[in-house]
This record gives C-alpha cells, structure tokens and sequence, in this order.
C-alpha cells in the first residue's frame, strides 16, 4: 500500500558544509492513523527510507545536545535539533552497512553488540589479559566509539573506490582552504645561552645555582650593552649553552609550564629577556622571529596527508548530505509531540 505524505510548510532542517547551507525538506507521514495497529506500538520515533530511529537514539541525541548547549533552551528547539542529528546519524550508519562496515544498525543490534563487547572485557578481566580502553562501556562511550570507527572505515573504503583526490585536486583544495585550515602556528625563534645548576644525580645544587644565577647576571649585563651571546658564554668561562630554537605557541599546556617559552612569547625581534629558572637551568634569551598564528601558510608539502584526509571528510560530509536530501524521512508525529524528558 503506497502511503500518500505531505510537506510541513516552512519546516526546513539545515546543515552546513564549508559556508553552505542546504535547506532539507521533510517529507512527513501521519503513522498514528495510516500505519497497521501492529506498528503503531513500535519504539520507532521517525524511519529514514525505512529504517528506523528508536525512541532511546533519540533520548540519547536529545541529552548529547542538552550537554553541548549552555543555558537554555525550548524543549522543542531541543527536539528538532535533535531529530535532525538522528537523522544524520542514521544515513551515516545506513552508508557504513551498504560498505560492509555494520552489519546492524538497528537500536537492539548495538545494544547486543555492547553486551557482547562490555562481556568480553569482563572475561578479559577475569584472565588478567591486557584491555584497552574502559573495563565497561557505557551506552554513550560504546556509540561514540562505534561510529568513529565505522566512519573512518567508510572513508578508506571510498578512498580505495576512486574518492581520494589526485595531486591536482589535492592542490586546488589546499589553495582554497589554507587560510582557514593550514596556517602555520604561533612560534617564536630565539636564541639562548643556558647554564645547569644541577649536579651529577640531577639534583639541584644550591652552592652551583648561587653561582650560576650570579655568571648569568653579569652576562646578561654584557649581552644588554652588545657584545655577542657567543662571547659572553666564552667569558663566563663554565659549561655555558649558547643555541637557537624555535618554540611553538600551539600547545597550551606545554607554554604555560614553560617559563622560557611565556617569556619569548611576548618579545618583539631583537629583544632580549633573562635570567629566566627553568628545570634545573638558568636562561637568557634574545627574539630572533616572533610569528603570530596565521601570519604564513604552512608549505603543501608540509600538509600533503592532511589535505588529503581533510579532501575525504568534506567529500563524505557532501555525500551525506545529498543521501539526506533525496532521503524519505517519515516522522511518528504522535510520538515526536508527546516526547517528554
């Protein structure tokens, strides 16, 4: 029997890939009063050309965005929201099993399938044998894991299938997005004459350090009114360091432990900085480049593989996408009102 369907007006579902915004139309079915009674009792909130969205995978997209959103927010927005995630889920998970990668994508499958998986960590367990990740999955963590497994798989399979690009169409994608995706990172290049005060354990020497903060005082004297680091290392006369090294700003952890690193961070070309204590040693530093982030592209030789998987992800966004858009979406429009947290 070929149910009749009808548009909801000015009901549209948007993504977005890049800076395109394609507009979705539902199509959408009345199943409460169409649908044989034995389906009416089913936990299906919406199918996607016939495939069905339990009720619990939406509860589940419903908390996810419930975590994402600070403030909030009308139970209904909450819910197309989330409608439209599911959906976007599904058609994922309906690719990944046309490839070969899942072989159920219904709700009770992966409930079985995180059974089995949590099951076999127990035994594991049991046997003392080595597990990675968690003893015990939780609902949400096995889903997170599942789906990013299946999605990697899916874009090697299409890779292999004629979707990775060649090198002309690497290049052209790079040239069109290198300014927002492949910019070099903040880094600061300085040079920099150390000394340790450490002795042969490893172990702060507070007779050496004495010394050593006094030698580097008196250098950093020498260095300010112009003589050369080189020099100034040669006149201390100790186990000096005079080296170059370039630091970069992209790692917040890593700067913010480093006392030498937040000290070059902020010195303009030729500036020089000290005595700076770190991990044992003492520091003086001159600015040699100081590039902020996005201030140059990195090279595309640099970037190659990069380009290539960012080339992939977007090619399968679009694809899911055009899946969406030609997709027969048929709501539980009883069901979808009622829901309730």
């Amino acid at each position: 029997m070929r149910i009749a369907a009808r548009k909801i007006k000015g009901y549209k579902w948007e993504y977005v890939v890049g800076a395109t915004v394609l507009s979705v139309i539902i199509i959408i079915v009345i199943m409460g009063s169409v649908l044989p009674e034995s389906n009416r009792q089913n936990h299906s909130m919406a199918t996607v050309d016939g495939t069905p969205i339990h009720v619990n995978e939406f509860r589940r997209a419903i908390q996810a965005n419930k975590v994402q959103i600070t403030g909030e927010i009308p139970l209904e927005l909450l819910k197309k929201k989330a409608l439209e995630d599911c959906i976007r889920i599904k058609v994922q998970q309906m690719i990944a099993k046309e490839q070969g990668v899942l072989t159920d994508i219904s709700y009770e499958g992966f409930l079985k399938s995180l059974k089995i998986e949590n099951d076999r960590r127990q035994k594991a367990l049991r046997e003392q044998k080595v597990i990675f990740g968690p003893v015990r999955y939780t609902e949400n963590a096995y889903f997170e894991y599942v789906m990013s497994n299946a999605m990697l798989s899916v874009t090697r399979n299409l890779a292999k299938n004629g979707w990775s690009p060649d090198e002309q169409q690497s290049k052209q994608f790079y040239e069109a997005n290198k300014s927002q995706l492949y910019q070099a990172p903040a880094s600061v290049k300085v040079k920099q004459v150390s000394i340790s005060f450490l002795d042969s354990n490893r172990n702060i020497d507070e007779e050496l350090k004495a010394g050593a903060k006094q030698a580097m005082e008196a250098a950093l004297t020498h260095i300010s009114s112009g003589i050369s680091f080189e020099q100034a290392a040669r006149e201390m006369g100790q186990s000096v360091q005079v080296t170059e090294q370039e630091y970069k700003m992209d790692n917040y952890v890593h700067v913010s432990r480093s006392p030498v690193i937040q000290a070059a961070q902020n010195l303009k070309q030729g500036e020089i900085r000290g005595v700076i204590e770190e991990n044992g040693s003492f520091y003086i530093i001159q600015c040699l480049e100081n590039e902020k982030s996005g201030s140059r592209d990195l090279p595309f030789d640099r970037v190659k593989d990069r380009v290539v998987n960012d080339y992939m992800d977007q090619k399968y966004k679009e694809y899911v996408l055009k899946r969406i858009s030609d997709a027969e979406i048929v709501l539980n429009e009883e069901k979808y009102r009622k829901f309730e947290m």
